[in-house]
C-alpha cells in the first residue's frame, strides 16, 4: 500500500537552512546594544512562543508529497519538526475523504474548500481564527476545531451529515450556528468563555454534551435533548441541579467542581449510571436517591459530608460499585473505610482503594486460574 505522507526532503533541508540563516542574523542583531532591559519575570508562554518561532516553518505540499498520495486519507503531525503554515495544493487532493493536520501554525483553513468528499476533517491544535471554507464539504461527518482562536461559529446548517463537532479550547462566548444540526450526536465546546447554555434545541440526535471550563451559571435549554445520554458541566459556576428533568436518557452526569450546595432533581434520571459532583459544597445525601437502581459510580469527593446516616441512604443502590467520599468530614473518622464498607458491601471500590470484598475476589480469581493451569498441565 502506498504510505499515506512522504516527507519531501529536498524541501524539508532548504526550510530548515534557511530558518538557520534567520537564526543567525537574529543572534546578530541581539549583539547589538539594546535601549532598554527586558523586564524581570519574563512571561513563560512568551518564552515558548520564541521557541516556537525558532521551528522552522512550510506549506504542506513541501513536508508532503501530495502528487503520491493515493489512500483517501492525509495525516500531518507537527509535533516534532517543521510546522506547516498553509494548506496548499489541496486541489490535488479531490478525493480524499480524511484530512489531519495537528499541532501546527495554521491560521486559514479556507483551502479545504475543493475537498467536497471530505468526512473528517481535523485540524486540532492551530491558531485558525475563523472557520471557513466548509460550504461544499456536505458530506462531513466529523469536524475538529479544538484548541485553536475561534471565537464565533458561523452558520453550519449545510453540514447536513455532521456527527461530531469539537471546537474546545477557543475563544467563544457564544453557543451559535449549530442549530440545525440535526444529525449531531456529539458536541464538545468546553474550554471556552460560554455563560449560557442556549441555541441547542434543534439537536434532537444529541447524545454527548461536554461543555467544561467555561463560565455556565445555570443548566438550561436542554429540554428537548431527549437522547442525551452523557453531559459535562464540569468546572464552571452552577449553583442547583435542575434543568434535566427531560433528560430521561442520561447515563452519564458530570458536575464536579461548582459551587452546588445539594443534591437534587435527579431521582427521574433512572438510567443514571454514574454521577460525578466532587469538589462542590454538598454537605448531605438525600433519601429520594433509591430509584436510581443502575447507577454504579458515585463521586462526592472534596464536599462536605459529616455523618455516616448520610452514606446509609446509598443502601437500596443495590448496584452501586464505586463510592468517593475522600476529603469530606466523614473521612477523618478512624474506621472510615471499615464503616462504608459495613453499609455497603456489595461496593468494589472506596475512593481509590479496592474493598475487602473485591481484594478477596481477586486473590479467589486468581487461585482458580492457577488450580486451572495445574490441572491442565496434569492432563
Amino acid at each position: 500500500m502506498t504510505p499515506t505522507k512522504k516527507v519531501n526532503t529536498d524541501a524539508l533541508q532548504a526550510a530548515v537552512d534557511a530558518r538557520q540563516q534567520q537564526r543567525d542574523a537574529q543572534k546578530n542583531n541581539n549583539n547589538k546594544p539594546s535601549e532598554s532591559k527586558q523586564e524581570d519575570g519574563e512571561d513563560e508562554a512568551q518564552d515558548a512562543e520564541e521557541e516556537e518561532e525558532e521551528r522552522p516553518v512550510a506549506t504542506l505540499s513541501s513536508c508532503v508529497d501530495l502528487d503520491a498520495i493515493e489512500d483517501d486519507e492525509l495525516y500531518y503531525v507537527g509535533t516534532a519538526g517543521v510546522k506547516v503554515t498553509h494548506l496548499d495544493a489541496l486541489e490535488k487532493l479531490v478525493g480524499l475523504q480524511r484530512l489531519h493536520v495537528r499541532s501546527n501554525l495554521l491560521r486559514s483553513m479556507a483551502s479545504v474548500a475543493t475537498l467536497t468528499r471530505l468526512e473528517h476533517l481535523e485540524l486540532y491544535d492551530n491558531q485558525i481564527e475563523a472557520i471557513e471554507g466548509l460550504q461544499s464539504l456536505v458530506q462531513l461527518k466529523v469536524l475538529d476545531l479544538s484548541f485553536n482562536e475561534i471565537r464565533v461559529i458561523p452558520d453550519l446548517s449545510h453540514l447536513t451529515q455532521l456527527e461530531e463537532l469539537y471546537v474546545a479550547n477557543n475563544k467563544l462566548k457564544k453557543i451559535s450556528g449549530v442549530q440545525s444540526l440535526k444529525n449531531l450526536k456529539k458536541l464538545d465546546l468546553g474550554a471556552n468563555r460560554l455563560r449560557t447554555i442556549e441555541g441547542l434545541d434543534g439537536l434532537s440526535q444529541l447524545e454527548q454534551l461536554w461543555l467544561g471550563k467555561n463560565k455556565i451559571t445555570a443548566i438550561q435549554g436542554l429540554e428537548k435533548l431527549t437522547k442525551l445520554k452523557i453531559i459535562s458541566v464540569q468546572s464552571n459556576r452552577v449553583v442547583t441541579i435542575k434543568g434535566l428533568e427531560n433528560n430521561v436518557a442520561l447515563e452519564e452526569l458530570y458536575l464536579s467542581h461548582n459551587a452546588i450546595e445539594k443534591i437534587e432533581n435527579v431521582d427521574d434520571l433512572t438510567n443514571l449510571t454514574t454521577i460525578d459532583l466532587a469538589g462542590n459544597r454538598i454537605s448531605a445525601i438525600p433519601t429520594g436517591l433509591a430509584p436510581l437502581t443502575l447507577l454504579e459510580d458515585f463521586w462526592l469527593n472534596d464536599n462536605q459530608v459529616a455523618h455516616f446516616a448520610d452514606v446509609e441512604h446509598l443502601v437500596p443502590l443495590g448496584g452501586l460499585r464505586t463510592l468517593y467520599l475522600e476529603r469530606n468530614p466523614i473521612a477523618q473518622d478512624f474506621e472510615y473505610r471499615k464503616r462504608v464498607e459495613e453499609l455497603l458491601p456489595e461496593l468494589d471500590q472506596i475512593d481509590a482503594t479496592p474493598t475487602t470484598k473485591a481484594r478477596r475476589g481477586r486473590i479467589l480469581n486468581f487461585k482458580q486460574v492457577q488450580l486451572l493451569c495445574s490441572n491442565l498441565q496434569v492432563s
